[in-house]
């Protein structure tokens, strides 16, 4: 059993979206596999964990993107096909176009920073190829989604 310290909001509202599908969950043994993918057997951070197991084939918050193998292999493809690099492991958890919500694994950190990655950056975008979230860590994230979904705000 994992300890929910971050992600209490999640684990508080089951049914955020029960129109879409009921929150799916995951045992520690198929995190740890996940883990093993795509961090080298090193634990993912705490509050990443915490809401795979609290949701992790399906959330209903909107702000990630299940299917890990597809949305990896989406980000490698734009990142090859735009020339981009980012030279520290991460983890990519969302898209919208080729702009990714990711976090880096190589921090120590239990509630890791949330980053965009701009996979399609060129030199004349004024944009950055790679800035903080405006909500800041990736419980915040969570936490502002559940409270856009009760509240009926878009995102």
């Amino acid at each position: 059993m994992i300890e929910i310290k971050y992600l209490q909001q999640l684990r508080d509202n089951p049914n955020l979206n029960i129109a879409i599908s009921p929150r799916v969950g995951w045992e520690e043994s198929k995190i740890v596999a996940l883990e093993t993918k795509y961090n080298e057997g090193r634990p993912f951070p705490q509050a990443f964990r915490e809401y795979l197991f609290l949701a992790g084939d399906y959330g209903g918050t909107g702000v990630v993107y299940e299917d890990w193998d597809d949305l990896r292999e989406d980000c490698e493809d734009d990142i090859e096909y735009w020339g981009n690099k980012l030279k520290r492991p991460f983890f990519v958890f969302d898209k919208l176009d080729s702009q990714y919500s990711i976090f880096f694994l190589d921090e120590d950190k239990e509630d890791p920073i949330v980053y965009i990655f701009n996979a399609s950056w060129n030199p004349n975008h004024k944009e950055e190829l790679l800035k903080k979230a405006l909500t800041g860590s990736f419980s915040n994230l969570i936490n502002e989604a559940i409270y856009r979904i009760k509240n009926n705000i878009l995102f």
